[in-house]
């Protein structure tokens, strides 16, 4: 697909790190529409809360946006996104969104992104690249909706990829790349949505995770009701779950019983 001329080129950096026993804000730089909240630290999860704010109506054809975080040795923060995203319809071109996630040694990153909404006719594509140290942990979560269905927009767009690569070291230990195209797909169908409206994942990395966390994370999906989900291992150091359902604020709500799980789990001495 060709690139378009319009549109607008957006940066956001973040570096925080762990002074005195508590995560701070190190530095940070943002274009619009990127802003960031003031951060505050959350003694209660033992990380730097971060909100990342966009003062505009949504993602436009042309739009680039770049993110890059990095975490000290032993850092904690969380980086939550304050509105659904809203992708607007394009007429020829896209718009594009590259992360890149670098977590030196002990630290742990909570990447939250709120649901996506593809418009009808819109076009989108994303790429995140995370980097884990030693004992460092990711834990990744997003949604995508079919669209505006009450619009009768229903999986009326023209294509949304997204690609995470996680890598231990130098090593590659996962890789997703998601791709849907309803001109070519039948998304309502078994392998996609399945009649459903929503889809969630949540991913989560690092070198200590134990089958004791799989193990509750499954109990929190048998237990919840109108999902259907799938949960397994990957190849070395994550495991990651699917989940279909009808709502972004329901599928939310269930990843976030899932991340009290893992900050519970995984956080133990915050």
């Amino acid at each position: 697909m060709a690139s378009d001329s319009f549109g607008k080129d957006s940066e956001l950096l973040i570096k925080a790190a762990l002074k005195d026993g508590q995560t701070v804000l190190e530095d940070a730089y943002f274009t619009a529409p990127f802003k960031i909240a003031k951060p505050f630290f959350n003694p209660a999860r033992g990380v730097l809360e971060l909100v990342l704010m966009a003062a505009s109506a949504g993602i436009m054809q042309g739009d680039r946006y770049k993110i890059k975080v990095e975490l000290g040795p032993r850092a904690r923060a969380a980086l939550r996104g304050q509105s659904y995203s809203k992708i607007h319809r394009m007429e020829d071109g896209f718009a594009s969104q590259s992360n890149s996630l670098v977590l030196h040694e002990g630290a742990f990153f909570d990447n939250a992104s709120r649901p996506y909404i593809p418009f009808k006719d819109s076009s989108y594509q994303s790429t995140t690249d995370c980097h884990l140290e030693r004992h460092s942990v990711l834990l990744h979560t997003e949604v995508l909706s079919c669209g505006r269905e009450k619009s009768g927009e229903s999986f009326q767009f023209k294509q949304f990829r997204n690609c995470l690569r996680v890598y231990y070291g130098d090593e590659l230990i996962f890789i997703d790349n998601q791709y849907y195209a309803p001109a070519r797909q039948n998304l309502e169908g078994i392998g996609f949505f399945e009649r459903y409206t929503h889809q969630a994942t949540l991913g989560c990395f690092g070198d200590h995770l134990t089958d004791k966390l799989l193990d509750s994370l499954y109990d929190i999906l048998q237990m919840t009701e109108g999902i259907e989900f799938g949960i397994s291992k990957t190849y070395k150091f994550g495991m990651v779950a699917r989940i279909l359902g009808n709502g972004g604020d329901c599928l939310e709500k269930t990843l976030s019983a899932m991340r009290k799980i893992i900050y519970n789990l995984v956080l133990p001495d915050r």
